[in-house]
């Protein structure tokens, strides 16, 4: 049996920075299993990446709201017989104790970052193509063939404010993901359009297709309705075309 292929769009500017961040996160992870100087390199440029991001709003702030959110929204649940209480308390507790940790930590996210020189000269150099070479940068070349202990425990200490909030991301994801079951829908002539309730919270729209399918999903969302378009990509020197055909998706729209 092939396997699938999600796509998720994200429909507020919340969702859309959490969403990134996981991405940069799970980057961060991988290339820290790598052993040579590139997987290093890599994992400090995606790090600048984490950086750059936290410093475009209030990250943390922003990760209280949205647990107290689904908090206040779980909260509802508490009397519905179909719903197991046992597991909504735990969930609610997590969630509290989730917020009271972001509480603790003093500062802006990534705030010693900032402050710091010798990623500092890496971020500048990074806006000039191939501007990170070892004769712009000597000293990232330097620390670059330091042990690979030394620059994982480096990197580590580095994306430590990054790692805390990590779980509270994951945790917020998770319960927007399960939040919606999959159904089967149609799209006729590789066209979809759906209208979005507006007394409902959505958050995530997520598509699931076939692996071995040769088309894929362009999606336009706005606050009362959504639509999508399957795109095939065939030569990749031209511009993809719509498909003709009647198109059948898995959709899941998560709202929490």
């Amino acid at each position: 049996m092939p396997g699938q292929i999600l796509y998720e769009q994200p429909l507020n500017e919340r969702m859309r920075t959490f969403l990134r961040l996981e991405h940069l996160m799970g980057r961060l992870n991988y290339q820290l299993t790598g052993e040579d100087t590139l997987a290093s390199q890599g994992a400090v440029n995606t790090l600048i990446e984490l950086f750059s991001l936290s410093m475009r709003g209030d990250l943390k702030s922003e990760l209280m709201k949205e647990l107290e959110r689904q908090i206040s929204n779980l909260n509802r649940l508490e009397h519905d017989p179909e719903v197991d209480q046992s597991r909504l308390a735990s969930v609610i507790e997590k969630q509290r104790h989730l917020i009271s940790r972001l509480h603790s930590m003093s500062g802006q996210l990534g705030q010693e970052l900032k402050e710091n020189d010798f990623l500092n000269s890496i971020r500048q150099r990074s806006a000039v193509p191939g501007g990170t070479c070892d004769f712009d940068l000597p000293a990232f070349h330097y620390w670059l063939n330091r042990p690979v202990e030394e620059r994982h425990d480096q990197i580590r200490s580095w994306s430590q404010p990054f790692i805390q909030v990590e779980e509270a991301i994951g945790q917020i994801l998770e319960l927007i993901r399960d939040s919606a079951i999959p159904e089967l829908k149609i799209a006729d002539n590789g066209f979809y359009q759906q209208t979005l309730d507006p007394n409902r919270p959505y958050q995530l729209i997520r598509i699931l297709l076939p692996q071995d399918c040769s088309f894929f999903p362009e999606i336009s969302a706005g606050k009362h309705r959504f639509s999508v378009r399957f795109l095939e990509l065939g030569n990749l020197d031209e511009r993809p075309a719509q498909v003709s055909d009647t198109i059948e998706f898995l959709l899941a729209c998560g709202t929490l």
